[in-house]
């Protein structure tokens, strides 16, 4: 009889659970704020007849690279040197590839957090044929603050829109059951999300950088 009693009860496990009432809703939120910082990433690379004169080449033009940054007030725990690459280097010839020397180079990351300093910065740069800017990206110094403002933001507008679904249907939205990051949001207008664009500063002659955060919730409805 107790074995009956214990698989009767499971067996109507998935009807109650079946029996819950929830609704999933999405929020969004996009923080536009205006960067302050800049990433750099530059590469070193010098061609030679023979390895040691690009090697030699290669530390006196990272030399000076590292001399730039430092005359910038770019302090050495933003600046990052990669280990040196060294290799016979090849040209195409008449769809023929064929080897005319040898390179050295190196790749330089480096934070530059002073804009004021960027047009002076890069025209050094300019100044030294081996210096190739290879990437460049704008950053803001208190990304992990505006990160946590916009998953608050994206989580109260799924706690808006659920309340507002379930008021016009004539129900309650009650506790929280789940809570899941879905990424990027659908392409298409959602009336409740959040979009907060930082007020009061300056207009930024850089750039900005855009944090977008999409959580899904599903309420329990009363």
């Amino acid at each position: 009889m107790k074995k009956f009693f214990v698989i009767a009860f499971f067996l109507c496990l998935p009807s109650l659970y079946a029996q819950q009432r929830y609704v999933n809703v999405d929020g969004t939120s996009e923080i536009e704020v205006n960067a302050d910082q800049v990433k750099f990433n530059v590469q070193v690379k010098v061609i030679n007849k023979t390895l040691p004169e690009a090697k030699k080449k290669d530390d006196e033009y990272l030399n000076q690279l590292l001399q730039i940054l430092k005359n910038q007030d770019i302090p050495t725990d933003n600046i990052e040197v990669s280990p040196i690459t060294l290799g016979k280097n090849y040209e195409y010839t008449d769809r023929e590839r064929v080897q005319n020397g040898f390179y050295a180079l190196v790749n330089v990351s480096f934070l530059l957090k002073d804009l004021s300093k960027y047009y002076d910065l890069t025209d050094d740069l300019t100044k030294n044929e081996s210096f190739e800017i290879t990437g460049a990206s704008y950053d803001i110094s208190d990304y992990e603050k505006q990160n946590k403002k916009a998953y608050e933001d994206a989580l109260n507008a799924a706690k808006q829109k659920a309340e507002y679904m379930c008021q016009t249907l004539g129900v309650t939205a009650g506790d929280v059951l789940e809570i899941d990051e879905t990424g990027n949001s659908p392409g298409y207008p959602t009336p409740f999300n959040v979009r907060t664009k930082e007020g009061g500063q300056p207009e930024n002659p850089f750039g900005n950088v855009t944090i977008r955060k999409t959580v899904r919730v599903k309420f329990e409805i009363k």
